[in-house]
């Protein structure tokens, strides 16, 4: 069931315009320098793609609370994820909003200068 997050109307905006991207379990609110929310788009699927594939090869993965020991290649995001996670002692999907908000923030930078992305209370910016 989707909640409405209301907290994301308390945000100062100054001259960065907002919206909304989701896809599938992934809704980010994002302020930039213009609207970017076909490249956003893109940008989520791509590392949706890339974590649903990891899943795919081991389905433990979406599941354990336990930290996660990567054998053989993984994409970045992944690596980050499995990293975060054993620093804290948990499992990596702790960390996948972090994770999505990050490497959708980092590539949105080439097209903004100013960029926030909020992703279930986690948040990437850059001013």
């Amino acid at each position: 069931m989707h909640k409405s997050r209301t907290y994301r109307n308390l945000v100062k905006k100054n001259d960065l315009v907002s919206f909304n991207v989701v896809v599938k379990e992934t809704d980010l609110f994002i302020h930039a320098g213009e609207i970017l929310a076909d490249k956003t788009t893109e940008l989520v699927l791509k590392y949706r793609g890339y974590i649903e594939s990891y899943i795919n090869r081991y389905p433990e993965f979406e599941k354990t609370l336990k930290p996660w020991q990567i054998n053989g290649p993984a994409p970045g995001i992944v690596r980050d994820m499995v990293n975060a996670g054993n620093k804290a002692g948990i499992g990596p999907m702790a960390a996948v909003a972090g994770a999505i908000a990050e490497y959708v923030g980092l590539d949105l930078l080439s097209s903004s200068d100013e960029v926030v992305v909020e992703n279930g209370g986690d948040i990437f910016f850059k001013d």
